[in-house]
């Protein structure tokens, strides 16, 4: 209810006491004439209390009205709060479940990629064995050939599993955000297309995060891969760091712990991520590449990345409105 709407009501309920008063006093003076006559009516005494009564009692209504609105607005508000609660329960739920997944999917593609590198080493040599052989034919070149590329194409999918797997596990150093951000997309972008447009805006030039040099341009080559595939040739990037301040509800929603962190943005001109594919884009080899085009593990592996630094990635992204890719990572002091 409105502060407008109770004062409505109080002074309704001060004006029929006020007409409840001067009536009573009417009605008591018309029964004074009539028992005028009368000795052993005192009521004189009667009109004097009656307006005190009706004031008395007109006072205990408004109080008890004014006490039921504010009992109702704390029930409102504890409503909300519980709604509120509910909503933050739900979205830690979904977020375990999400990083069980992916710590799940990163213990079993590590085994599968050690599995794989076992398999894969003596078909290597045996190869270049073959390809160093000068008995051997130009055919047979050819084919060991073949062989040689298939071999280095699935040694790059083994590594992009065991990346995944490790989940950001190796030695970090202390970098500038800013400079090395701007170093990692940078590199991304020579690399998928020099078309590109990229607008910086570094807000945060001193904050310092901890990571390893490779890892970030890993992260930042798969981000920048994954919003070119979505653009296309010559869409335009914009990527933002700037510092933050993490409060306890939204760390404990995304895994964080609470405190300063550096915010990374990397926001695309694509066509945005449909809300039903939204919540799977971190899922290893979740792809809506045409069959043979992608291994879906990108994403994923700029996740388990960002997760090894202690840190969070997360998407917002409309249809038509474009995506945005969001990194918080703790800020490292000096």
């Amino acid at each position: 209810m409105s502060r407008t709407s109770r004062d409505l009501i109080v002074s309704v309920v001060v004006g029929v006491g006020l007409v409840v008063v001067f009536a009573s006093v009417e009605l008591v003076e018309t029964l004074f004439e009539l028992t005028r006559e009368y000795e052993d009516y005192d009521l004189d005494d009667v009109i004097a209390s009656i307006p005190a009564l009706t004031i008395v009692l007109a006072w205990f209504a408004v109080r008890r009205w004014r006490e039921v609105g504010r009992l109702n607005a704390r029930l409102a508000k504890q409503a909300r709060e519980l709604e509120e609660a509910l909503k933050q329960r739900r979205a830690i739920e979904e977020q375990l479940r999400e990083g069980y997944k992916v710590a799940a999917m990163g213990s079993l593609g590590g085994g599968f990629a050690g599995e794989l590198t076992s398999a894969l080493e003596p078909i290597a040599t045996l190869t270049n064995a073959g390809l160093e052989e000068t008995a051997t034919s130009t055919e047979q070149k050819v084919y060991l050939t073949r062989i040689s590329d298939a071999v280095t194409r699935a040694r790059t999918i083994v590594n992009a599993m065991l990346s995944f797997g490790d989940g950001g596990m190796r030695e970090s150093v202390s970098l500038v955000a800013a400079q090395a951000v701007r170093e990692s997309i940078s590199l991304a972008r020579d690399a998928a297309d020099e078309a590109l447009v990229v607008d910086f805006q570094m807000d945060a030039a001193a904050a310092t995060i901890r990571v390893n040099r490779w890892e970030l341009n890993e992260v930042g080559r798969q981000l920048v891969t994954n919003a070119v595939e979505a653009m296309g040739s010559g869409g335009r990037l914009e990527v933002s760091v700037a510092r933050t301040n993490v409060g306890t509800e939204a760390a404990r929603v995304q895994g964080l712990s609470p405190g300063v962190h550096v915010r990374i943005r990397i926001a695309d001109s694509g066509p945005g991520i449909p809300q039903e594919l939204r919540s799977h884009i971190f899922e290893p080899f979740f792809t809506t590449k045409r069959a043979g085009d992608g291994k879906g593990l990108g994403l994923a592996i700029a996740y388990s990345l960002v997760r090894g630094w202690n840190g969070n990635l997360s998407v917002r992204s409309d249809t038509g409105s474009g995506t945005t890719f969001e990194m918080l990572i703790p800020y490292a002091d000096g």
